[in-house]
Order: C-alpha cells, then sequence, then structure tokens
C-alpha cells in the first residue's frame, strides 16, 4: 500500500510539472515518458526503479475500472471510478532507452562478505541500520520491511513473523510467514518500537541505493566515500542472503528455501502451510543458514549486528556443522 501510495504521488508530481490540473485521461504514452523523464532528473531513480512505481499506478487504474461493492449507510452499492482503464507502459527496456539509463542486473551482483561489511559500516542513519538488520534477518522484499507492524505481525508464542499484515492480499510477489531468527527477535525487543523503520520507504532507499557510489555536493565536488560499490542496492541484501544460504555449512532444503523468500511452493496446500507454520522446527533450516550468514558477517563489520541482548559474536544456538 505504501508503495502504490509512493507511486501516485510520483506521478502526479511530474504531471503536475506540465499540466495545471492532471487527471487520469492525461497519462497518454507522451506524458508518460515525460514523467519517466521527470522521476530519472528530479527523483534520480533508476529505469527498474521507474518501472515498479509505473506498475503500481498500471494496478490502481486496473482496480479503479472494475465494478467493487461497498457498503453506503448500511447498503451494498456498486461503483467504478473509471469508465475504462487507462494503458500503462512498464517496460524496463523502453523506459531505460527513453531516459538514458540502463536495464538492471542487480540481481547477477553479489558482495563479498567483505565489502558488505564495509558498506554497512559506512550507514549513518539509524533507520537506515534498521532496514539492514530486518533484511538480513527476514530475506523480506522492501515494501514488507516498510508495511511491518510487530504488534500484528510477530507471533511471540510461536516465534513467527507473518511478513504479510492482516487483511492485504497475497500477490504474485508472496509475503511469507517466517520463523524469527533469535537475532532479529532481540532487536525487536531492543528498539521497542511497533514501527521498528519510521522513516518513509523512499526516504530509506534512497539514501542506501547511494551508499557506496560518488555523489556530486551542492558546489559540484564528487564525494567519494571509497566504498566503489556502483550495482549495491538495498534490494541486494536478499540476493546476497539467499545465494550464501544455499551454501551453508549443512544442507538447507530447496522447499524451505522458497517458502523463506516467498516464492511458490507447488507441493502441499495453503491449509497445510497454515498449520505447519506452528510447528516447533517450522523453516528451522532457513532460521539457522541465515543466523550463520550474520556470525559470519560480523566479523567483517564494526557495527554490531547482534542486539545488546544477544552475544555479538554470533553464538546463539547449536547447529549441524558447529557452534554458531
Amino acid at each position: 500500500m505504501a508503495a502504490a501510495r509512493r507511486a501516485a504521488q510520483l506521478v502526479l508530481q511530474a504531471l503536475l510539472t506540465f499540466i495545471p490540473s492532471p487527471t487520469v485521461a492525461d497519462l497518454t504514452r507522451t506524458n508518460q515518458r515525460r514523467v519517466w523523464t521527470h522521476m530519472a532528473r528530479e527523483e534520480e531513480l533508476s529505469a527498474k526503479s521507474i518501472m515498479t512505481y509505473m506498475i503500481s499506478v498500471r494496478a490502481a487504474i486496473n482496480y479503479a475500472a472494475v465494478p467493487q461493492i461497498i457498503m453506503i449507510a448500511g447498503e451494498e452499492q456498486e461503483v467504478q471510478l473509471l469508465d475504462a482503464p487507462v494503458s500503462i507502459f512498464c517496460n524496463q527496456e523502453e523506459i531505460a532507452e527513453h531516459i538514458g539509463g540502463s536495464v538492471s542486473t542487480g540481481r547477477e551482483y553479489i558482495p563479498t562478505f567483505q565489502d558488505l561489511g564495509r558498506w554497512i559500516d559506512a550507514i549513518e542513519e539509524e533507520d537506515d541500520f534498521r532496514y539492514v538488520i530486518i533484511a538480513l534477518n527476514t530475506c523480506a522484499r522492501n515494501e514488507a520491511i516498510f508495511d511491518l507492524r510487530i504488534s500484528k505481525q510477530w507471533n511471540r508464542e510461536f516465534g513467527t513473523i507473518d511478513l504479510n499484515p492482516v487483511g492485504r492480499r497475497q500477490t504474485k510477489k508472496r509475503r511469507p510467514v517466517i520463523r524469527a531468527t533469535t537475532n532479529i527477535a532481540a532487536w525487536l525487543e531492543h528498539w521497542g518500537d511497533d514501527r521498528p523503520v519510521r522513516q518513509y520507504q523512499d526516504t530509506v532507499e534512497k539514501r542506501l541505493n547511494k551508499l557506496g557510489k560518488p555523489t556530486v555536493a551542492e558546489d559540484g565536488t564528487i564525494i567519494d566515500i571509497g566504498l566503489d560499490m556502483p550495482e549495491m542496492t538495498c534490494y541486494t541484501l536478499r540476493h546476497f542472503m539467499a545465494t550464501n544460504m544455499r551454501r551453508a555449512s549443512f544442507p538447507v532444503s530447496r522447499e524451505q528455501r522458497s517458502k523463506w523468500l516467498g516464492h511458490k511452493v507447488s507441493e502441499g496446500s495453503s491449509t497445510t502451510d497454515w498449520y505447519e507454520k506452528f510447528d516447533p522446527d517450522y523453516l528451522e533450516q532457513p532460521m539457522r543458514a541465515t543466523e550463520e550468514i550474520i556470525a559470519k558477517l560480523q566479523k567483517h563489520t564494526k557495527r554490531r549486528l547482534f542486539a545488546p541482548s544477544t552475544k555479538a559474536n554470533g553464538k546463539v544456538r547449536v547447529i549441524e556443522g558447529g557452534n554458531l
């Protein structure tokens, strides 16, 4: 929901720069290309980010063009905001060609433990660090991290975190129920905030996506903190964890990795999945692998990756293959 609101806001801001009172009908293909240019220049967004926002706009417009049943004064009434949907163009290659950018190859880039450790050490804002901690421990997609509300999504009794907020419909990018690591549980207790990442998604994402890349100061001078990680983005954390989970010192089955990442698992049923999350060993393998990866990463960063109430060296549980 937050991503959809942000997408609508960005498109409206762009339209207002050349149309005084824009309507949905003004979303012509020509005007959408102007919107892409505005997003790239003013918001410094990549073709992939622009594509993601345009997809959110397309979903909202398509929804508005479908009759909906709502309650008005206790009675069901049918409403339809738009007579017909408007074509929204979301092709990343077309966007990249128009703004002079490139098609994202971010998934091909996986940082080393040493590089990621240096990147984490360069983080200055508390909310940025909190985002990284949650991302490492959950492999959650960006929107899920910013939507996280502890009182409604963390089940302390069964030790699980439901990454899909109550009332939100699951999409193709499924948000799973995962096992809470000892690390994330300790951090959530330490922070004591129902909304761990308190700043807006675009604010945190923008800072983290710039981290590691040279920037231009107001006086035109180049600021380079020496990280030399141009492909590093906040979303890279998910790929880093998923890749290293396959290299854990003990086997993590493909099925459990898929469930942890929110990928579709053909075996079983949704009813079976509902009961499984209450099992004592639910997603035990990926949870232990996550703790092992973070313990290894701790050796390459000066920042404390384990909350004050847990051991900083990561020795939090015994697993097959040795002690963490």
